[in-house]
């Protein structure tokens, strides 16, 4: 009961401090903080509707990490994380033409959306390490990263061009409802009052699945790298025709003490 209050309260305090995915173990030692970062490449995995993934994004990730002992154990930890992650998400429209929720009857073909997304990730997850040998240890971990979006723009590429009416906007945050001149009805229905894949998701739950190694650099410091899989439980859109989930990899690389 003991070891079980333990492990509730430095989750709370993990949580609250965020982490990274990695960590140094010693055998008196029970606690560990660090930061990290992780440029990442990203995808969007189309479930239903007339999208698809138009790419690879290229985003990043930097925060802060505290790995907490389990049981005593120098081989299993609780890993807590609190970091920003910037995560390109770019996807198309695959129908024939879109109409705008202006009131022109302008159709545009050929739409393409990049999203922007900021999310606030507060990862959790069980890490088990090897015991270390001549400085170099392995590590592997899996657990959730419930994320907050904290910003989110797109850009629309179309024929004809979108953007023409208004000069210098290019970009816009897609959950406002006083820009319809840049958001589309899905081309099926133009009194349709939703606008089609342009609401985003404030919420996003992804598992997460990571391994990689720690090397000893002086002290009681240890460089930590790996790779880390994002997998997106949730939609990334706010819109009943298009199920879609944005997913990432990254490669982890941090230190800590």
């Amino acid at each position: 009961m003991k070891s079980l209050k333990y492990v509730v309260a430095t989750a709370a305090f993990g949580l609250s401090l965020i982490t990274a995915n990695t960590g140094y173990a010693q055998s008196n030692q029970k606690a560990m903080f660090g930061f990290k970062i992780s440029p990442n490449f990203s995808w969007v995995k189309i479930m239903e509707g007339p999208m698809q993934n138009n790419g690879l994004g290229l985003g990043f990730s930097y925060g802060i990490t505290g790995d907490f002992s389990l049981f005593d154990s120098e081989n299993y930890w609780l890993s807590s994380e609190l970091q920003i992650t910037t995560l390109p998400s770019k996807v198309s429209y695959t129908g024939d033409l879109l109409k705008s929720t202006d009131s022109t009857d302008m159709t545009y073909q050929d739409v393409s959306f990049d999203y922007s997304m900021q999310y606030l990730q507060l990862p959790i997850s069980l890490k088990m390490r090897t015991t270390r040998v001549d400085g170099m240890g392995f590590w592997f971990q899996f657990g959730l990263a419930p994320s907050i979006a904290m910003q989110s723009r797109v850009s629309t590429r179309c024929n004809p061009e979108i953007y023409n009416a208004l000069e210098g906007i290019n970009s816009h945050k897609p959950n406002e409802t006083t820009n319809s001149i840049y958001d589309f009805d899905g081309g099926e229905n133009k009194t349709n009052t939703k606008q089609f894949i342009d609401d985003v998701a404030g919420f996003r739950l992804p598992m997460i699945v990571g391994a990689g190694f720690e090397k000893e650099i002086g002290g009681n410091a240890l460089f930590v790298a790996g790779l880390r899989f994002d997998n997106a439980f949730t939609d990334m859109l706010k819109d009943s025709r298009v199920v879609a989930r944005n997913n990432m990899l990254s490669i982890q690389m941090g230190v800590v003490f």
